[in-house]
């Protein structure tokens, strides 16, 4: 091993900080005099996201070491580079002569991974962790491996990205010396959320495996949030909706935030409405949309996908209020933080596109709704999102009735056979041109025909979809003369479940 000239700091203190318990880990240090103990208080203050006083504590530490002194300026630029300062996170390496400690020379070259995320730069960042060599010092190999992680993240190369955080969640709970539970709960998080996206079997069975053996703490709560409410999802995915709304519940108990609360409630909807739940999925998405107008969504954070997703459940119910909704996202005074990965590449670009592009349909603006779901359709399949891709094409078909879309719907999510959406391409599938009294009507006649099996009248109907009464009564009568009834409940008792894959 290197010499390291930076002084390991007293064991209650880092013992603390290492179990993810960051305010207890500063309130032991508070008024410390050791350069050890004030730079560990600079490390805890950055994870806890309280970068100015980070800044002002590096400021205040006389260091007495020139590698003391590089691994300060290199904290001090990662204060910048997480405030999104970039020039002056630069101009604060530039500073930094080479130091000869492994600590040192890794906080340099994290500090520099920094920059390059911030800009952009996959190939910096590889750069930069490439210049050092920690394998012999195992807490230090955790946070490379998860830094490699996020480079292939910037890359759009996820299923690599998932191999680099497997990796790292190993060595922090497999090696000694490799305590850090905030970074493992943050590790896991990150393998929850993609195989929320992914399939990967053995990594999802890995990741729940992690998650219930985790000694989540209080000060764990938020990630734990994000875990329970990431594994929610994957579960629904695979068809186990009784686990996917345990953890959606036990998501709700412990969210963080009004937004989260918010997010809870439209993940339930969700939910409830991938398990055929309607009535339970369409009183929780009420109340999501309740809580979504009343909630001040000023945050830099994630939060506001939430957003995306309450108007794209609501569209097919309640265009106008979808339509609202969208407003309310547009609005939002602030800009994604640079930290978040998806504010590097075109994930969430997709899930606006996606979610715009489904409001417009249920409005009935046919171009503007496949332009914008197409562009959600090609983002998706080139990240390897496989079932948002899916729904993408499957609203596509839905709008323009061409067989093509159907196809690239179902080839896309052959992974996810037991989730909603394979389940709605089948039922899809199985009625295309089966009935030439289903073939003969419109795609407009169609929704038109769907609500009236599910029992509204035209006023509903035409409230729904966003159009006039007359034209859902037009619409109505349509479909009617193309069953050769006279009225709604012939309509309903001659479909024979026909509306449910329209």
């Amino acid at each position: 091993m290197e010499p390291c000239s930076v002084t390991l700091p007293k064991a209650s203190s880092l013992e603390l900080y290492n179990e993810g318990r960051l305010d207890g880990c500063l309130r032991v240090l508070a008024g410390a005099s050791s350069t050890a103990d004030q730079i560990l208080r600079v490390r805890a203050l950055i994870r806890k996201n309280d970068h100015l006083t980070a800044l002002d504590a590096i400021a205040a530490i006389r260091v007495s070491t020139p590698d003391e002194r590089a691994l300060l300026l290199a904290l001090k630029s990662s204060c910048h580079s997480y405030r999104g300062e970039l020039s002056l996170a630069r101009e604060v390496l530039c500073s930094v002569h080479d130091p000869h400690g492994v600590d040192a020379r890794f906080e340099v070259a994290y500090a520099k991974t920094l920059v390059a995320w911030v800009k952009g730069d996959p190939a910096g960042m590889e750069a930069a962790l490439l210049a050092v060599d920690v394998r012999s010092r195992p807490d230090l190999y955790a946070r490379w491996l998860y830094a490699r992680s996020w480079v292939c993240a910037l890359r759009g190369e996820f299923c690599e990205q998932l191999d680099f955080l497997q990796r790292t969640a190993r060595v922090i709970d497999e090696t000694a010396g490799a305590k850090d539970l905030l970074l493992l709960a943050r590790t896991i998080r990150a393998i929850v959320h993609l195989t929320r996206e992914i399939y990967a079997k053995e990594t999802f069975a890995f990741a729940v495996r992690m998650v219930e053996a985790f000694p989540w703490n209080d000060e764990l709560e938020v990630e734990r949030f994000l875990t329970f409410r990431g594994l929610a999802w994957a579960f629904a995915l695979r068809g186990m909706h009784e686990k996917a709304f345990a953890y959606a519940y036990l998501a709700r108990d412990v969210a963080p935030s009004r937004m989260w609360v918010t997010a809870s409630y439209c993940d339930q909807a969700y939910l409830a409405r991938m398990a055929v739940e309607n009535q339970t999925a369409d009183a929780l998405l009420q109340h999501a949309v309740g809580l979504a107008k009343a909630t001040d969504w000023s945050s830099r954070g994630e939060e506001r996908v939430s957003l995306l997703n309450v108007a794209e459940l609501a569209a097919d119910r309640d265009p106008a209020t979808a339509r609202e909704l969208l407003a309310i996202y547009d609005a939002i005074p602030t800009n994604v933080d640079a930290a978040l990965a998806f504010a590097h590449d075109s994930r969430l670009a997709a899930m606006e596109d996606y979610a715009r592009g489904t409001v417009l349909a249920a409005a009935g603006e046919r171009a503007g709704a496949v332009e914008l779901l197409t562009r959600a359709y090609e983002t998706f399949c080139s990240i390897g999102y496989a079932w948002r891709a899916a729904a993408s094409a499957l609203r596509i078909h839905t709008v323009t009735e061409e067989r093509a879309w159907l196809r690239y719907a179902a080839d896309a999510v052959q992974d996810f056979q037991e989730s909603s959406v394979a389940q709605q391409i089948r039922k899809r599938a199985a009625s295309v041109d089966v009935d030439p009294r289903v073939s003969a009507l419109t795609p407009a006649q169609r929704r038109v025909f769907g609500l009236m099996c599910e029992g509204l009248g035209d006023k509903e109907i035409a409230q729904r979809l966003g159009i006039s009464p007359d034209t859902a009564k037009n619409h109505a009568a349509r479909v009617r003369a193309a069953f050769g009834v006279r009225s709604r409940a012939a309509v309903i008792a001659s479909s024979r479940g026909l509306a449910a894959a329209v």
